[in-house]
């Protein structure tokens, strides 16, 4: 049984099974979103005043606190995780001697960032290893944490394979050497439960197009208290304390995460990510989080039966709703993959040669069997 209620049936031509790429967007967050591009349409800012838009950010930051189990003071927002991440890279600046610690399996803009300011300022880029899975072991990454290190920043779950990593383990690694901890949480944040503070993570971010179940142009961050002094990389009108009050010569930054908040971005993808981070807060993040495991319980069953390989790892300490599946010797993924969206509707994605399923509490067991049996269907099984 689904958890939510799906779109209008012209609207259900597809069965999306790859909310780790895109997702179907929460139906409330679509009417907010679309409500709010309409408004601007009758009358640019007639039904979206000066306070409106000073106060735009306040229900995504309230929602996401919700979720995040923290307080609001602690949440910011922005149109996408990589921007958070690009204040954050210019704000702590490792110098030369230091060293910043990640891994090679890392969607490339939880690094980029990083190797952008260790460019500039000469330090350390360190990248554990991974093997023919796109897996790496927590030990390579620890084994790189020295008394150098200046950051450490991980994705929470990896896009290619769906690992899951322990983040309070890579806190206090982090901590133990005077280093912060940076985490890209757009892989999960939505689908795993994350109680923000108990995570021992300096910084959380997340984009919300994905597990969130918002669109484009929307994003999320967790700031702890510890590093809310820091002078943000990115700047803009936003950024005084009141933005209405614009002066050039003088800048005073708010005193909480809100001092990331930099610039005007598309409001009604903000309201419309709040009303779809509610939604998911109703139901109980770890109702969704069991709800997923038992759609890919299912996925990861019936694929085995037929004798095909996951890279994903499926023990309960380090699995998602992620799982990548290794297409027989003459299959091309990306193939497999185009022939499901032309012939049967399906989507799902081609990650480092992987055939990635990733389903969400918008799915159901129908689908998942429906997909296996398509997928079966191609690869003659």
């Amino acid at each position: 049984m689904q958890l939510f209620i799906g779109h209008l049936s012209n609207m259900q031509k597809w069965t999306n099974l790859s909310y780790a790429n895109v997702a179907t967007t929460s139906p409330k967050a679509h009417e907010i979103a679309l409500e709010w591009s309409e408004s601007l349409a009758r009358g640019g800012a007639a039904e979206f005043d000066a306070d409106a838009e000073k106060n735009g950010m306040i229900p995504l930051r309230t929602a996401t606190s919700k979720l995040l189990e923290c307080p609001i003071s602690d949440v910011c927002v922005s149109s996408s995780a990589t921007e958070i991440l690009c204040s954050l890279a210019w704000a702590i600046a490792p110098k030369k001697g230091g060293n910043i610690v990640s891994t090679r399996a890392s969607f490339p803009s939880t690094v980029y960032p990083w190797k952008r300011v260790a460019e500039e300022f000469g330090a350390e880029l360190r990248l554990a290893e991974h093997d023919e899975n796109y897996y790496t072991k927590t030990d390579d990454i620890l084994h790189l944490i020295n008394k150098d290190t200046a950051v450490v920043t991980l994705s929470h779950v990896e896009y290619a394979c769906g690992q899951r990593y322990n983040l309070e383990s890579f806190a206090k690694a982090a901590h133990d050497v005077g280093a912060l901890f940076i985490v890209d949480a757009t892989q999960s944040m939505g689908m795993v439960p994350i109680n923000a503070q108990n995570t021992g993570a300096d910084a959380i971010v997340a984009s919300g197009y994905k597990w969130l179940r918002g669109t484009y142009g929307a994003a999320v961050g967790y700031i702890a208290p510890s590093i809310q002094s820091l002078s943000p990389g990115i700047i803009g009108f936003r950024s005084h304390k009141d933005i209405w009050n614009m002066k050039a010569e003088r800048l005073e930054l708010p005193e909480d995460a809100s001092r990331f908040e930099f610039t005007t971005i598309h409001f009604g993808a903000a309201l419309g990510l709040a009303a779809s981070i509610d939604e998911i807060t109703n139901l109980g993040i770890q109702k969704v989080w069991e709800r997923d495991l038992e759609l890919t319980d299912i996925l990861i069953e019936g694929v085995l039966e037929k004798g095909l390989e996951i890279a994903s790892p499926t023990n309960d300490e380090e699995r998602s709703s992620i799982v990548s599946i290794k297409m027989p010797p003459g299959f091309d993924t990306g193939e497999v993959v185009r022939k499901l969206q032309d012939d049967y509707g399906i989507l799902v994605t081609n990650r480092s040669g992987f055939l990635r399923v990733s389903p969400h509490i918008d799915n159901n067991k129908k689908e998942i069997d429906f997909f296996l049996t398509s997928l079966f269907e191609i690869l003659n099984l």
